[in-house]
């Protein structure tokens, strides 16, 4: 069986419990991007699958005297490897294992470094902005608080110390008296608010970088460099046919989102479609009403709420194009406080 006929023989809610268990801390509170991608996969035609195969075993690891530590469920062949490709390959059951519980394995690998082919691979770590750059700077100070002298084993360019080195590090580290505690202190909090405002400048930059910088006029966001806490949760639909895309995300958002976002006080959601796409004013009344709950905000029955505010937080709502959609609609929330 190809792994396109297996999305087909199945529903995502049936692969919830066995996708849940795969990782308990940190599935649950992405169910509705596991669910995007799912849905993504089945409308998506099969490319070639290069002769391979997924194979679905168990891994078992032992200690050194070959006793059992534990044992898992692995899919191979499909991590990292390209979507239409993985959808044509067959899937071999080198295992006892229901094609449910093999199928949200499968999943859980193809995504393992995002949600869609946009994001798969893996992520570099290098600097991207100002701040950014900073705070590895003060990193690197930091570090060499306690690794200079270490020569023999110290890498300048990676920071890596080698067993002895890391030993020497540690006893160092211990014996710090209370100015050189207090010296740390202050480098790590410095570290954590240029990482955070990297982090902001991240997002600006982004956003400046496509069709989404239509939405708003410039130095708009600058605003998060002075907010505590920013969460930026994003939602595509993913249907066959324009009618369904506003349902689709309602009720996606609305089974399978779990945050609450009623503590954040400036809520932007950017609504973006492909020219000719346009949300109609019951497709806009609709993703609102997914939306709009999350916030602590509720449309009455006139929709007065769109785009309006309320006493102790707002929500602004903006339109973009991006060309790359086709039918479907993504929206961008940015949630500050």
């Amino acid at each position: 069986m190809t792994l396109q006929a297996l999305f087909q023989n199945h529903g995502f809610d049936a692969l919830v419990p066995s996708l849940t268990a795969i990782d308990p801390e940190n599935v649950p509170d992405n169910l509705y991007a596991f669910k995007e991608a799912f849905d993504d996969l089945r409308r998506m035609t099969p490319g070639d699958s290069g002769g391979g195969q997924i194979d679905v075993s168990t891994e078992v690891d032992t200690d050194a005297d070959g006793n059992e530590i534990d044992r898992c469920l692995h899919a191979s062949g499909c991590e990292g490897d390209a979507w239409d490709a993985c959808l044509a390959k067959e899937v071999i059951f080198g295992t006892a294992v229901g094609e449910e519980k093999a199928l949200a394995q499968i999943l859980w690998q193809m995504t393992f470094w995002g949600f869609t082919p946009g994001r798969e691979g893996f992520r570099g770590d290098e600097p991207r902005n100002k701040y950014e750059k900073k705070a590895k700077e003060l990193e690197r100070r930091q570090f060499l608080n306690y690794a200079k002298g270490i020569a023999d084993s110290f890498e300048t360019e990676h920071l890596c110390l080698t067993t002895e080195g890391w030993k020497k590090y540690r006893q160092r580290e211990a014996h710090r008296n209370r100015a050189k505690r207090m010296r740390d202190a202050r480098q790590e909090r410095s570290i954590a608010r240029l990482k955070r405002m990297g982090k902001v400048q991240r997002l600006i930059d982004l956003l400046d970088s496509t069709d989404m910088r239509s939405a708003y006029s410039d130095h708009y966001f600058d605003y998060l460099f002075d907010t505590k806490e920013i969460c930026v949760p994003e939602f595509y639909s993913r249907t066959a046919d324009k009618a369904s895309r506003a349902q689709y995300l309602f009720d996606n958002i609305t089974a399978y989102f779990h945050q609450d976002l009623s503590g954040f006080t400036n809520v932007e959601m950017i609504i973006a479609y492909s020219n000719g796409n346009r949300p109609g004013a019951e497709e806009l009344r609709t993703l609102c009403k997914a939306i709009f709950p999350l916030t602590g905000l509720v449309l009455d029955d006139a929709g007065q709420t769109i785009g309006g505010y309320s006493p102790d937080r707002a929500i602004r709502i903006h339109f973009s194009t991006d060309n790359t959609l086709s039918h479907d609609f993504h929206i961008l929330l940015i949630c500050s406080r």
